[in-house]
């Protein structure tokens, strides 16, 4: 009997060790960013978002950053994801045409003359009108959340301010990842370079190039506002980023640390995101006119309206020739971006940035 006892007894302390051991186990996560650890998305919205995930988790998950594509190229993320190299990936929509059909020229045919606002919801919006075709871009991978900036990217140049649509012309501007915006310039007369964002400031500085389309956090998170002088707000279009995580992470985890990666990619991703790219292009925006002499520029309404027309042109030929031919329903999807777009941006000219400077 009494052995019977002392191996009962031994039995619940190995069960409640194990149980313990389990309790206690921790789950290593890379994360694969092409951006550097200076960087303004990683310091005030990723790292945040990574700090409570393992806050949440009581210290069981814990993610090891890769900077600055240490693991892949930008193009590359997605794959890194997806075959396991790594366990979560960042990373803008936008680093090769064909790629993420759905996603990457989503917000390039915002409308020249208006402010985009509440970006996120519109792409939700839009992922709910057509779903399929959306979760085709995350395929392969436990999709966590977009996000993406309100407003959009604008030009950028360093000596000569562009006050008219004349001015542009002729004028050499860089745009990373061509598609609609780089047509989008070409057809307002600018020579467009293809240029990729981290290559942008040293081509300003040498002279390679008058200007870049970019928006207003790169003028401070990537430096470009030290070589830029000027920025007119002319809407050439936005860029939105994925958070992605790998199938075989995700279904590694316990019951309760998945609820902890649902809960942090759901509005609690929003918020802290959203929060984010809003204070960035206010504080980047007052930061640069304040200690690096730049001026934000509005055209005149005649040249809104004629950019606004001309562009309309370009984006149907650019944008939904192109998805057609790839199968994608384009001229449902850019109705209802449209009809969308009325009700998440203001004109241009009542936009936080045109006040920034008075």
């Amino acid at each position: 009997m009494k052995k019977t006892f002392a191996a009962l007894l031994s039995t619940l302390v190995c069960m409640t060790f194990a149980a313990g051991n389990a309790r206690a186990e921790e789950y290593l996560l890379s994360l694969n960013l092409t951006i550097p650890p200076t960087h303004n998305r990683w310091v005030k919205a990723i790292k945040p978002w990574v700090e409570e995930l393992e806050k949440r988790s009581g210290g069981r998950i814990k993610v090891e950053p890769y900077f600055a594509g240490a693991l892949s190229k930008q193009s590359e993320v997605m794959d890194s994801v997806r075959n396991g190299m790594a366990d979560l990936g960042e990373a803008g929509y936008a680093v090769s045409i064909g790629n993420f059909l759905f996603h990457e020229q989503l917000m390039a045919v915002a409308t020249p003359s208006r402010y985009t606002q509440n970006t996120v919801d519109l792409i939700r919006e839009m992922e709910k009108a057509f779903p399929k075709e959306a979760e085709k871009d995350w395929r392969g991978t436990h999709y966590l959340f977009t996000h993406a900036a309100d407003a959009g990217m604008f030009i950028a140049t360093r000596d000569k301010p562009v006050t008219s649509l004349d001015q542009l012309k002729g004028m050499k501007i860089g745009v990373s990842g061509g598609g609609v915006r780089a047509e989008r310039a070409r057809a307002l007369g600018a020579t467009v370079v293809g240029i990729p964002t981290p290559d942008m400031y040293m081509s300003l500085e040498k002279g390679v190039i008058d200007g870049v389309l970019v928006d207003v956090d790169l003028l401070i998170s990537r430096r470009i506002g030290e070589v830029v002088k000027h920025m007119t707000l002319l809407n050439m279009g936005g860029a939105c980023f994925y958070m992605t995580m790998s199938e075989s992470a995700y279904d590694n985890l316990p019951d309760e640390l998945k609820r902890v990666v649902d809960e942090l990619s759901g509005d609690y991703a929003k918020t802290l995101f959203s929060s984010f790219w809003n204070n960035s292009i206010e504080s980047s925006g007052k930061k640069w006119i304040s200690e690096m002499g730049g001026q934000f520029h509005v055209l005149p309404p005649e040249d809104y309206e004629k950019a606004d027309k001309l562009l309309t042109d370009v984006d149907k030929q650019a944008w939904i020739v192109f998805l057609s031919d790839k199968g994608l329903p384009a001229e449902a999807m850019y109705q209802k971006f449209r009809e969308l777009e009325k009700n998440y941006s203001v004109d241009i000219e009542r936009s936080l940035l045109t006040t920034l400077g008075k």
